[in-house]
């Protein structure tokens, strides 16, 4: 059955496109201008086709293999990325590019369905439209030979995302949402004609993008099924302003958009192809085969010309997918920044005072501050407008989904307060964070290397990486300065002293997510660490044992994120044969205070401090003190790194260098 599905309740506006000639046609870059319509297509024409097909190797071209998403096999030969049998003609289509360009052909000379049902029942032409126009131009079709058909159901798809602009929208980091701890991307199809602010016409707009369909709530089953491919992952279409619901309003996720330079032509195939791909799914694959790497392959499947997914590692992770567009010089024609409901907020706060501030809590909370009403018209708006602000960050998602009545009822009233005041709200400008998008970030993997001493084992050499993302000391540029996503983390140690290699670090993943802790919100910020780590106290000297830790607490966070500080309550389990861990058990349960302060000096440097005091119940030893600190010297795609750490039985200073890459 095919996925796309639009209820006429979602149907705001029809955007211009073709008319009853056919978006086939129409797509099929206008090759006769005027064509005359055959009542059925000449039998004669197909073996000619099939036999310049072959004779031109057109199952070879890129725009054929890029179309049917195969990609070479290590031991030779093709494979689709595409699971849904539907998208394919051939019984063996999936592994032979040749025979299914043939059995489509055969299919473009097929008669009319009888009695079709869904889409994946429609005639091959009208499931295909853009492969339909891709051969036209590959073989140069003879339209009068093989007319295009009339395909009602791709006409009103055609009608409703047919695009004059193409933007990629990043969402930004989520660490609250394992699927979009990483970022997200999705496509913007537009009304508006390229280069000109969409703002007014986002109602209009489509959103599409590629996600997994979760079969479980289960955080563990989620995170093995979608490192493993076990999720069906499809496209989706909703109307633009649904996703800024989600993103920007639900989530509070900053939007970036990056509207592209595509020829009509390009447009015209994006939505073809976008059409072709409703009726398939692919394995879902959270680092590889994921939101992104899917984008770019629809996007070089419409514009040949493009280069995108050689320009992404084997991990793609969303902001290098960002970065690809822009190795594609000229491909990015404009970018701009949709700020988030709670980034509004912060604005929006920022120019009342501090009694006016008390106003605005007491109103989101359905209250009456004293005196309000005889307050000058001006200052009512202000305060109104931010209490609105507050509402929306605090219950949007129960509001819109209507599950919370009396949210609802408090946002109304507080609407029709605002109405009754005629005067029009200021325009609220918001310049985009001064570090940038994506694009400005640094590599998602780091290594580095460096020399230090211990008290404990002398000279030291360190090598250290990550596979992803950032950490709290790396560049700011277009990260927030508020998390934390790491990913396969790895510290080794030698020591040349014994001639010996240690393991100190292997983590699974780390995250930290700082919140903040305001009059507003009392949003608890956290931390998580999984992995294994070597042992540095008398419990098991220098073995290595797996780790599990987590943290709550409050922190401060200055305006731009200059200076962030967070005290939170950890509890952490240590697990190895040989640790004197609790009642003489190999487990070891702690708990204690955590205790984290970062300064950023703008994009020139970072300094991160942590400390760290545990009690471990029934074990030995009882307790622990750990200190750290982190910092760190920008270089562009480098960074020199200062590290010293005290911990029970040691102390160490190590310099390194850091370099970003992937």
């Amino acid at each position: 059955m095919h996925h796309w599905s639009f209820s006429r309740a979602r149907t705001v506006a029809r955007g211009a496109g073709p008319g009853c000639v056919g978006a086939v046609a129409a797509i099929a870059v206008a090759l006769a201008p005027s064509i005359a319509r055959a009542v059925e297509p000449d039998p004669r024409y197909l073996d000619e086709l099939v036999g310049a097909a072959r004779a031109a190797g057109v199952a070879r071209d890129q725009g054929w293999l890029r179309l049917g998403h195969w990609r070479s096999r290590l031991l030779g030969g093709f494979e689709s990325e595409a699971d849904g049998p539907a998208f394919f003609l051939a019984p063996d289509g999936k592994r032979d590019p040749e025979t299914e360009l043939e059995a489509t052909l055969r299919g473009f000379f097929a008669p009319e369905p009888v009695a079709p049902g869904d889409a994946t029942s429609d005639h091959p032409q009208c499931r295909f439209p853009a492969r339909f126009a891709f051969l036209a131009r590959a073989l140069r079709f003879d339209l009068a030979r093989l007319p295009p058909r009339g395909c009602p159901r791709f006409e009103e798809f055609w009608r409703r995302v047919g695009a004059r602009s193409v933007a990629v929208v990043f969402s930004s980091y989520y660490l609250n949402n394992p699927a979009s701890a990483f970022g997200h991307t999705f496509l913007r199809l537009g009304k508006a004609v390229a280069g000109v602010r969409p703002d007014r016409l986002e109602l209009i707009d489509q959103g599409v993008s590629y996600g997994a369909t979760p079969d479980t709530t289960n955080p563990f089953a989620y995170v093995v099924n979608g490192l493993t491919g076990s999720f069906r992952g499809d496209f989706k279409v909703l109307p633009y302003f649904y996703k800024v619901r989600e993103y920007a309003d639900y989530e509070s996720r900053d939007l970036w958009e990056y509207e592209l330079d595509l020829e009509p032509l390009e447009r015209a195939m994006l939505a073809g192809h976008l059409w072709e791909l409703g009726q398939t799914w692919f394995d879902y694959f959270y680092l590889t085969e994921n939101c992104s790497y899917h984008v770019l392959g629809v996007l070089e499947a419409a514009a040949l010309r493009l280069k995108l997914l050689t320009r992404v590692g084997k991990i793609t992770l969303p902001a290098d997918t960002v970065k690809a567009l822009f190795a594609n010089p000229g491909l990015v024609r404009a970018v701009r920044f949709r700020a988030s409901a709670r980034t509004q907020l912060g604005a929006r706060a920022s120019l009342l005072s501090g009694p006016q501030l008390d106003e605005v809590a007491i109103l989101a909370e359905g209250g009456e501050p004293a005196d309000f009403v005889q307050a000058p018209e001006e200052e009512r708006v202000h305060i109104l407008d931010t209490a609105l602000d507050l509402v929306d960050v605090r219950h949007g998602r129960a509001i819109v989904q209507g599950t919370d009545p009396d949210a609802d009822a408090l946002r109304q009233r507080l609407l029709e307060r605002r109405s009754a005041i005629p005067i029009a709200s200021e325009q609220l400008a918001i310049p985009p964070p001064s570090r940038g998008g994506p694009e400005r970030g640094h590599g998602s993997m780091r290594l580095g290397a460096g020399g230090g001493v211990s008290t404990a084992d002398g000279p030291l050499v360190v090598l250290d990486g990550r596979l992803a993302l950032h950490d709290l000391a790396d560049p700011p540029a277009g990260f927030s300065p508020t998390t934390q996503l790491e990913f396969l983390k790895l510290r080794l140690t030698l020591l040349p002293r014994s001639r010996s290699l240690r393991l100190d670090e292997a983590s699974l993943m780390e995250a930290t997510s700082l919140n903040a802790f305001d009059r507003f919100e009392r949003r608890i910020s956290w931390k998580l660490r999984a992995g294994a780590a070597r042992v540095v106290d008398a419990g098991c000297p220098g073995c290595v044992a797996g780790r599990f830790e987590m943290g709550f607490g409050p922190a401060l966070l200055a305006r731009g994120g200059a200076l962030a500080a967070a005290v939170t309550a950890d509890v952490e389990l240590m697990a190895a044969p040989d640790l004197r861990g609790a009642g003489g058990a190999p487990l070891r349960p702690g708990l204690g205070p955590g205790v984290l302060v970062r300064l950023l000096a703008g994009d020139r440097g970072a300094l991160l401090g942590t400390a760290a005091w545990r009690w471990f119940p029934a074990a030995s030893p009882r307790k622990s003190l750990q200190f750290g600190a982190i910092g760190r010297l920008f270089l562009g795609r480098a960074s020199l790194q200062a590290e010293w750490r005290r911990v029970p039985l040691a102390q160490e200073v190590v310099l390194s260098l850091e370099v970003y890459g992937g």
